[in-house]
């Protein structure tokens, strides 16, 4: 009898307790993953290159409880026209925040990372980043609707007119928390 009574509150502890998770949220469906702009000896055009605002929208679960996450991200660029040599650097940062209006505002930017454009002249010069959000940013994540952006930027010249593609291959949030009940 003993046992069992150890046993029942066992199970009764285990009930109540908050399960840790980890859970990797693709955001590459919702994002402009691949496009074009142009580069020539003036710069970048446009400078910067806007991608987004998209909204992200999804049904909280009132038993997740949201303690952080982290953007993982990389963008690779390409040289689409043979023969141009370039110099300066490619800037990619991504935003996320509670709203559309102010989604670009300092606070709102999660990850930045930069490439040297010269390396175009040999093949794809590709960014990686990762970086932790903000109690803002999360919450905004934990409320069910959020956006994202990002901006190409950079003081890229080129010795002609150029074209360099972008192409997104990772934009994933890593969210972590406990599930309860």
């Amino acid at each position: 009898m003993r046992k069992f009574r150890n046993l029942w509150w066992l199970a009764l502890g285990l009930a109540a307790c908050a399960i840790p998770f980890n859970y990797p949220l693709d955001l590459l469906p919702y994002l402009e993953v691949e496009g074009t702009f142009q580069v020539n000896q003036g710069g970048i055009s446009p400078n910067p290159k806007t991608l987004g605002p998209v909204q992200v929208t999804y049904t909280p679960d009132s038993r997740i409880t949201l303690s952080g996450a982290t953007l993982e991200l990389k963008v690779c660029f390409t040289s689409e026209t043979p023969g141009a040599t370039f110099s300066g650097d490619l800037n990619y940062a991504a935003y996320l925040g509670g709203g559309a209006g102010n989604l670009f505002d300092p606070g709102n930017l999660v990850a930045q990372g930069s490439g040297n454009a010269s390396g175009l002249n040999n093949g794809p010069v590709c960014v990686e980043k990762q970086a932790s959000l903000s109690p803002a940013q999360l919450q905004a994540v934990q409320s069910g609707v959020f956006y994202v952006a990002a901006r190409i930027s950079g003081t890229a010249q080129s010795s002609q007119e150029a074209t360099i593609r972008y192409r997104v291959e990772v934009f994933r949030l890593h969210l972590s928390g406990t599930a309860g009940r």
